[in-house]
């Protein structure tokens, strides 16, 4: 039999799971670090559908056995590039919209949930652009305005602020193929509400994540890129009035990445995602995205 506490602490980590790892880092796709000219203005839809099977807690046996949680995710995204002093920057924003269902831990069923989610704000500054060496630093912030309520046992936004700082960079090698590689720090506000009617105060440690990506863009075709990545979670373990609850951020995961340009300012990019070992969490067992960009 699951106690509150277990049940709430499982709301935790969907919530997490919700816009690629929000309660983790900030995942990127193979050519993001790559800015577009100053003065283009950029529109961007990503539609995720993930599946997972089996929860693992930070302490003890995964539960496998009646256990399920799907979710469906949108996000809107406009930034803009330019240039001021002398540095290309793209500030941005994010407008995610999910629902989770089709929800059990063990057999103890899960509410489903649908809304809009945290938005978040970010303002990418390159320290180095040029054709064949890219460096970027990125804040992000996660404002608590997306659908919350303490009382229903998943939740689509979380009722804290978080802040995310990114660095990373690529670098072409042999000509065809570029090395993609960032590291993020996540630092969590508390949410004084997550156990119901006020009550119940969440704390979470600091989550990091390492990513890399290897892409290929054939010299016949460069509309085309193909990208294999990896990606590193720790740290994240959560506690509700000082007791920790089963979670935390700990994943690893393989990535495959396709993308093409089919007229030259709009590209259609699909992403299937796996993780290979998680603790303190749903692992995902399957992950796809659909991305559309439109550059203007």
């Amino acid at each position: 039999m699951f106690t509150q506490k277990l049940r709430h602490g499982c709301l935790l980590a969907c919530m997490a799971l919700l816009l690629a790892g929000p309660a983790h880092a900030v995942d990127v796709n193979s050519q993001d670090f790559i800015p577009a000219p100053a003065g283009t203005n950029a529109m961007l839809g990503y539609f995720t559908y993930t599946t997972r099977d089996s929860f693992v807690p930070t302490q003890g046996n995964t539960i496998k056995h009646d256990t399920s949680l799907e979710s469906f995710v949108g996000i809107f995204r406009y930034a803009r590039y330019m240039d001021i002093g002398g540095f290309r920057v793209g500030p941005q924003v994010l407008l995610p919209y999910g629902r989770l269902s089709n929800g059990s831990l063990g057999g103890a069923q899960l509410d489903s949930a649908s809304g809009a989610g945290d938005p978040i704000f970010a303002a990418p500054v390159w320290l180095v652009t040029n054709p064949s060496t890219n460096l970027v630093v990125v804040p992000y912030l996660y404002v608590p305005a997306g659908s919350y309520d303490a009382g229903r046992t998943l939740n689509v936004g979380e009722n804290r602020w978080k802040f995310d700082f990114q660095f990373g960079g690529t670098q072409v090698i042999a000509h065809d193929f570029t090395l993609h590689v960032s590291g993020d720090v996540m630092w969590y506000g508390k949410n004084d509400d997550a156990l119901g009617t006020g009550v119940g105060t969440l704390k979470q440690d600091n989550t990091y994540q390492f990513q890399s990506w290897l892409s290929y863009a054939p010299p016949s075709d460069k509309t085309w890129n193909f990208a294999v990545g990896y990606s590193k979670y720790w740290g994240g373990r959560q506690r509700i009035d000082g007791i920790e609850n089963g979670q935390a951020t700990k994943a690893d995961q393989v990535r495959l990445e396709v993308s093409k340009f089919l007229t030259p300012s709009f590209q259609v990019q699909g992403l299937v995602q796996k993780d290979i070992d998680v603790q303190g969490g749903f692992k995902e067992d399957f992950r796809t995205t659909l991305r559309l960009l439109k550059l203007f």
